[in-house]
């Protein structure tokens, strides 16, 4: 696992109350840098320890003076029929704490129905992804990138058996999901092997047929992995980035070259690999990073697909308030500051069409010196980009593979669905979904 030096640890009564919960946890803190003695706590004791500062290092990273590593939580999921009642608890506090980080807190969200571009979805017209079950085991994350608010603490939950088996009832009742991505707000390999969470998981997605895990990672932290019998249905995709943008804007993380070694060790181990250029932050040597980062890929690995995603979801003051403007394409700014009131309704902002256009295509026409075939695909962008690079791109809206949609298995193309259409929730009884 990584070298943490955590400012606290503590270990909810769940976790004290079963064996095989109290060895994970003792595992992680007899690997930290410095020993901490865990602190016992339950729900009561939440409302105290958020203004103790529990949450004090939670907030974009680049704004904060000081950024340590986090606090580590250790919870259990409650498989339980309580979840709105304690969830209205915890509202009636008025705590100010997201409700995603509630959830975690009080041992809830294992999995979440991403509606995405469904009727339900707000922003289904401004956006294009794909409504699915995600699944979580994590909440918060021991890398720094500056731009992200996921820092300060880290819920890890550790019934993984208990786990495993809900998460096979979401799986019977969902033929039509074929991949399942976990953790899009953590990366769970951080405190592999010895949180022995995710093994158990990939272990147990190596007993299914056609079922497949994606694991989302910026990590250099994959040796540990190549013995586990994941059967070939673990996909590993890792967010790369360029050499100035994964050493100065996303620290602790792997750089460009450790992420590629790191899936080197996976994909020799007989996994899946993928690549998202996701975030793509337009820094001053965004081209040459690019090149770079591209030939290094293809130097190294075979992946099945690539992904490309520029920085988007804020207006272009809250980027300058993460990330410093030195470091950024002037050009790039100028034109988010010039478009800010045409882009404030979107959320693709703060980078205009054409800035992400022209992005988008280097980022191709780099991929395709090495590779004349690999799918190339667009992640979270909207319509209007996907009717612009589409031709390019060899797919559309409706037909693209990603590197985690809920259909986009080892070696696809193409889909064979229509992702708008065929998925389906049929969750009813099924506790601990939201």
């Amino acid at each position: 696992m990584y070298d943490l030096t955590p400012p606290a640890v503590y270990v909810h009564e769940r976790v004290l109350a079963d064996e095989r919960y109290r060895r994970r946890m003792r595992r992680v803190v007899a690997a930290l840098k410095a020993p901490v003695e865990p602190r016992p706590f339950g729900d009561a004791d939440l409302p105290d320890m958020i203004r103790q500062g529990l949450l004090a290092g939670r907030g974009p990273m680049g704004t904060l003076a000081d950024v340590r590593d986090p606090i580590l939580l250790f919870n259990a999921f409650r498989f339980d029929d309580q979840q709105e009642e304690r969830m209205g608890w915890a509202r009636s506090l008025d705590a100010g704490v997201w409700e995603g980080t509630w959830r975690a807190l009080l041992g809830y969200g294992a999995f979440h129905w991403a509606d995405y571009n469904l009727a339900s979805d707000h922003a289904r017209h401004d956006k294009v992804c794909r409504p699915c079950w995600r699944i979580h085991l994590q909440e918060g994350c021991v890398h720094r990138c500056i731009y992200c608010g996921l820092g300060g603490l880290l819920v890890s939950m550790l019934n993984i058996e208990e786990y495993c088996h809900c998460l096979g009832q979401i799986i019977a009742r969902h033929p039509w999901q074929e991949t399942y991505l976990l953790d899009d707000d953590a990366d769970p390999p951080c405190l592999e092997p010895e949180q022995d969470t995710l093994g158990p998981l990939i272990e147990y997605f190596g007993t299914l047929k056609g079922r497949y895990l994606v694991v989302h990672t910026k990590t250099w932290n994959t040796a540990w992995m190549r013995n586990l019998r994941h059967n070939g249905n673990t996909i590993v995709v890792w967010s790369l980035s360029g050499p100035t943008q994964s050493a100065v804007i996303e620290p602790r993380t792997g750089t460009t070259a450790q992420r590629i070694e790191a899936a080197r060790v996976a994909q020799e181990a007989g996994y899946t690999i993928r690549y998202k250029f996701k975030p793509i932050i337009p820094v001053r040597t965004w081209r040459e990073d690019a090149a770079a980062a591209v030939q290094q890929l293809f130097a190294h690995t075979r992946p099945d697909m690539i992904s490309l995603s520029v920085y988007m979801w804020m207006d272009i003051e809250e980027l300058l308030r993460r990330v410093p403007r030195e470091l950024l394409d002037e050009a790039c700014v100028q034109a988010a500051l010039e478009q800010k009131e045409a882009m404030k309704d979107t959320l693709a902002r703060p980078f205009p069409p054409d800035v992400r256009a022209a992005i988008y295509e280097h980022y191709l026409r780099e991929i395709r010196r090495w590779d004349k075939d690999i799918p190339v695909s667009l992640s979270t962008e909207n319509f209007a980009m996907w009717k612009r690079m589409g031709p390019a791109l060899g797919a559309t809206a409706t037909t693209y593979v990603c590197g985690c949609g809920p259909n986009s298995v080892p070696g696809a193309r193409r889909l064979a669905c229509h992702p708008f259409t065929t998925p389906v929730r049929d969750a009813a009884g099924i506790p601990c979904t939201y």
